[in-house]
């Protein structure tokens, strides 16, 4: 990763979240069926809307530190506690292609008509699944590091053992994926910035360097894991569900113009799945040479000055430094 050799080390640490918001406020949505979404807002409150999804785990607080840069761009972020995470209600019945139904309702409910999506690692899955359901209302789809189809669509002798455990062992052995994520949530509550390292234990060189050496971004890391494990672990049991599943969400139904960004060298998803859902979409796939997981903690701008439809120099003019372009990555 190439950082700006004039700028003091110091404020080099400082990059990744120096304009997160002290209190960002928890909003409510009801849904028809009597489920609450919860989520926060970023950004410009009267700017072009993005709901944004994270990933596993996580919650509404993934993209705060993006408000800054996404105020400049007058971008409106719209992050909502995905299922069972945070302050939101869990389905009864959790099916993939259904997101799409609780995030046309949060925006029926916000007033908007048009709209961009973002999905975040194990938030793609979610985001390109209401993206093929809402058709021409998504205007832009950027999904960053997403998880791709597995379960038929990926052959399982492309990925790599670590990852064939995860998505085809791990959710068939009784109570194993709630007590993994109940040991992070423990973890979380002692010692949270040990337990954010915990998660490079196995990651790229790239994604160990910033989880161990940036004291900000484990921070804004922890904050997120704590608050969408704060109400226990069924918010992730149902991701491993889910993605260890064929998805039956018809992919090259959508009509957005979508993006999607990836490191060459992410261990975390594995990138025969992610390549093979940018083909379904007909999305021009970008491929971070050198990056991991990772790398939007420092590069968010280039994704948002994508969605914004701004050119990358305007964005990172307007972000006054605050994240660097992923080309710098290597």
């Amino acid at each position: 990763m190439v950082v700006d050799p004039m700028r003091p080390p110091q404020q080099r640490a400082t990059l990744a979240v120096g304009h997160r918001p002290a209190e960002p406020a928890d909003r409510w949505a009801r849904l028809r069926d009597g489920r609450r979404v919860c989520y926060c807002e970023f950004g410009a409150a009267d700017g072009f809307p993005v709901i944004a999804l994270h990933g596993t785990p996580g919650s509404r607080l993934k993209f705060a530190a993006t408000h800054a840069c996404a105020a400049s761009l007058r971008l409106r972020l719209i992050c909502p506690d995905r299922w069972a995470y945070g302050g939101s209600d869990p389905p009864q019945q959790p099916i993939l292609a259904d997101y799409a139904r609780d995030i046309e309702e949060l925006a029926d409910s916000l007033g908007l008509d048009t709209f961009s999506l973002a999905g975040i690692s194990g938030g793609g899955p979610y985001a390109a699944a209401v993206a093929a359901k809402l058709g021409r209302r998504i205007a832009r789809l950027a999904l960053i590091s997403p998880l791709g189809p597995l379960a038929g669509a990926t052959p399982w002798r492309e990925l790599r053992p670590f990852h064939r455990f995860c998505f085809r062992v791990l959710p068939l052995l009784p109570g194993a994926v709630p007590s993994a994520f109940g040991f992070l949530r423990a973890a979380l509550a002692v010692a949270p910035h040990n337990a954010v390292r915990l998660t490079a234990w196995r990651a790229a060189a790239a994604d160990r360097g910033l989880l161990f050496r940036d004291p900000l971004i484990r921070d804004s890391l922890a904050k997120a894991f704590q608050a969408g494990l704060a109400a226990g672990v069924r918010g992730p049991s149902i991701d491993l569900q889910l993605f260890s599943s064929p998805w039956r969400v018809p992919l090259g139904r959508t009509a957005a113009l979508a993006r999607v960004w990836l490191g060459s060298a992410d261990r975390n998803v594995p990138l025969a799945a992610a390549q093979n859902l940018a083909r379904a979409l007909g999305a021009e796939l970008i491929m971070l040479d050198g990056a991991g997981h990772f790398w939007f903690c420092r590069h968010y701008a280039e994704v948002l000055s994508w969605l914004s439809a701004r050119p990358l120099a305007q964005a990172m003019r307007d972000a006054g430094g605050n994240s660097t372009p992923a080309a710098s990555i290597g």
